[in-house]
């Protein structure tokens, strides 16, 4: 049994290899080379932070109890991976020593950088009182992040855990900040530190996610499949369509990028 579940698990990384390393590869990183660059990629970005807290919290809810009266969820290993996420993601600390969110530690690090927050606190100001479809429209969501999200929740209104967990672990942060540390350390030597709390932002992403993240994400795919040889076709799927959509829209946001005029 051990054996089948560790060939599953290297299996689905080696049937989406090619859009791991399409995305790996895609000219978007090389082409963030100037402060208006940055911005217009934060801009978008920050939508994507936003939407992966969607996806851990909908684990968490499937994983753990979140609700009152409690009832035990008879998991214990799913519900300890799911917290010890769950408590950096939701808790982490920010470079001045305060508890925040990575989300929040993106946003403040948005505004440090000079870029524009108002779009993404309308919509989050929005989802009081509306639904996601019309919060994403009513706040002028770029074309492009409004795209992204919906793909994501596609699979999250499926409520197939498996399919979440692969999305958490293929298709999310585990692969992006090691493109961009030299970028924004370039910026921030030509500025007057106003990157700072970003490329923060990505240092501890790094260190979470190759130290802490990705091998209790990959763990967690384990256990949700099982044996169930489904649920690993399925979970390659969504796999390298939840790839496929973060490289349409690092193609959407390099598109931008490319109307802005030279200095």
């Amino acid at each position: 049994m051990f054996k089948l579940l560790k060939n599953n698990l290297l299996n689905i990384l080696d049937e989406t290899q090619n859009e791991r390393d399409e995305l790996k590869k895609h000219p978007l990183y090389k082409s963030i080379r100037t402060e208006k660059h940055l911005h217009i990629f934060m801009e978008h970005h920050v939508f994507a932070v936003w939407d992966f807290m969607s996806v851990l919290k909908s684990l968490q809810r499937e994983f753990t109890c979140v609700q009152i009266p409690w009832r035990p969820k008879n998991n214990g290993t799913l519900s300890r991976l799911l917290n010890e996420i769950v408590l950096a993601e939701e808790s982490d600390v920010d470079r001045f020593g305060q508890h925040l969110s990575h989300f929040e530690i993106y946003y403040y690090a948005m505004k440090e950088a000079g870029a524009n927050t108002k779009i993404i606190e309308n919509f989050l100001g929005q989802l009081d009182n509306s639904d996601l479809l019309s919060s994403l429209e009513k706040s002028n969501t770029p074309k492009a992040a409004k795209k992204f999200v919906l793909d994501t929740f596609k699979y999250i209104d499926l409520n197939a855990p498996h399919l979440t967990a692969t999305i958490f672990t293929l298709g999310r942060e585990e692969i992006i900040p090691n493109m961009f540390r030299e970028i924004v350390q370039d910026l921030n030597n030509n500025s007057t530190g106003k990157f700072k709390s970003f490329i923060y932002y990505l240092d501890r992403h790094i260190g979470l996610d190759e130290d802490e993240h990705t091998p209790l994400a990959l763990r967690m795919i384990k256990e949700i499949c099982g044996d169930d040889e489904l649920k690993w076709k399925e979970s390659i799927d969504c796999g390298r369509n939840i790839i496929k959509s973060r490289i349409k829209f690092w193609d959407q946001i390099l598109a931008e990028i490319k109307k802005t005029k030279p200095n």
